[in-house]
């Protein structure tokens, strides 16, 4: 399992999709993920929240609009105000002016708020690459668990047998028998237990792409093959380009482009208009012209400055708290990483081979007569559990290693 190109689909989007094609073909991881990507609806929000933010950055960009106002006064008074006579009209176009260079600041503001939106979308497909990677294994994992199983059963029936015919011949008690008969039943019961927990497994998977009906059957990984981690100084050298803090520089980035703003909102803006105004009395016509501007502009600004001085700040010390805590919490996985491999080396390595030498010993001891029932059965529970503690192991460690490569990912990752 290449857990690293999984990140490359993530980043790429939902190009380059490797295609599924029979359902009685296993599953492969980079099919797995490439159908999640392709398919979540989590990522069809995200492309729809980024179009929208694309769309309020166009609208905010525009230069204010022109207006036009139309007066009619002095009618329908009294006196020599009374009718039409003496009513001034007055049709104006105005807009407003701005200064200080505002509408670039809020084209920076809606570039900034794209590509925050942009980098919210690739830690939504990093998170959703890492899920999908997860619930593979455990599907993977699952599998291997119920083939367990199935030997199980098919070993404690096997003994069954061979007690039975021990207790005919009068050689073994009835006890014996009794007791493989628990065996058994026990046995198909952790089968039952272990074929629901891959059904579960397999549906879980699905629903990464929006299937509530798995259409497959088995996946395709070799849980057996440890990929070799990077060393921890590479690890650790990515993680000012992850994902969590290039989310981080577009916070910032954001906070500067508001900052921006409230620096132009320092100089006020005028508010002009010029129009024609015209006297019904005289019949006369005149041009008219007005000009308006706030008070107070730069003490408003000033405060909206001091906001945005303030959440840079906060924002720096955020993202330094988060780059100390994901340092130690890639220690942390890369130790457990490491000792992982160490219990699946030992186990297959030297404790698993042993006990399998036990139990045939002892199987062999017990068809001939010299040890008990409850030797042999103890000789193949131990076997069983010492497979079943392997399978944790490599789960536990291709677990640890897709949690690494999600800490670890960035915008950088190549196709190997």
């Amino acid at each position: 399992m290449n857990l690293r190109y999984a990140w490359v689909l993530a980043l790429a989007g939902a190009c380059g999709v490797v295609p599924w094609a029979h359902a009685t073909e296993p599953l492969r991881l980079q099919e797995a993920v490439s159908r999640a990507l392709g398919a979540n609806p989590a990522l069809a929000a995200e492309a729809a929240q980024l179009d929208a933010v694309r769309a309020r950055a166009q609208r905010e960009g525009l230069a204010p609009q022109y207006f036009v106002t139309g007066e009619l006064e002095n009618l329908g008074g009294t006196g020599s105000l009374s009718g039409v006579n003496s009513a001034e009209s007055t049709l104006r176009v105005g807009r407003l002016i701005e200064l200080g260079g505002k509408r670039a600041a809020r084209q920076a503001l809606g570039a900034a708020e794209i590509d925050q939106q942009q980098t919210a979308a690739d830690a939504t497909r990093i998170e959703l690459a890492s899920r999908t990677a997860a619930r593979f294994i455990e599907v993977a994992v699952d599998q291997q668990r119920l083939d367990f199983a199935n030997e199980r059963v098919r070993q404690a029936e096997r003994t069954r047998r061979e007690v039975a015919g021990w207790v005919s011949a009068a050689r073994n008690p009835e006890s014996d028998l009794r007791a493989a008969e628990i065996v058994v039943a026990n046995a198909e019961l952790d089968r039952e237990h272990a074929e629901h927990e891959l059904s579960s497994a397999r549906t879980t998977l699905a629903a990464s792409w929006g299937d509530s009906i798995p259409d497959f059957d088995t996946v395709a990984a070799d849980l057996t093959d440890l990929p070799e981690v990077e060393p921890l100084d590479t690890l650790l050298a990515r993680l000012p380009n992850t994902i969590d803090q290039q989310a981080f520089s577009r916070e910032a980035r954001l906070a500067e482009a508001r900052r921006r703003i409230a620096e132009a909102a320092r100089k006020p803006d005028l508010n002009f208009n010029v129009g024609v105004r015209r006297l019904e009395g005289p019949s006369d016509q005149g041009l008219v012209m007005s000009v308006s501007v706030p008070l107070g502009s730069r003490t408003r600004a000033g405060y909206s400055i001091a906001e945005a001085d303030a959440q840079l700040a906060a924002i720096e010390a955020r993202r330094k708290a988060e780059q100390f805590e994901r340092h130690q919490l890639v220690f942390e996985k890369y130790q457990e990483l490491g000792h992982a491999r160490t219990e699946v080396e030992s186990l297959r390595g030297r404790v698993v081979p042993k006990a399998e030498q036990a139990l045939a010993f002892t199987r062999r001891g017990f068809e001939a007569g010299r040890f008990s029932f409850l030797s042999l059965s103890q000789a193949q529970t131990t076997l069983f559990e010492l497979r079943e503690r392997l399978v944790e192991a490599y789960a536990r460690y291709h677990t640890l290693l897709v949690e690494l490569d999600r800490l670890t990912a960035t915008t950088q990752d190549t196709l190997p």
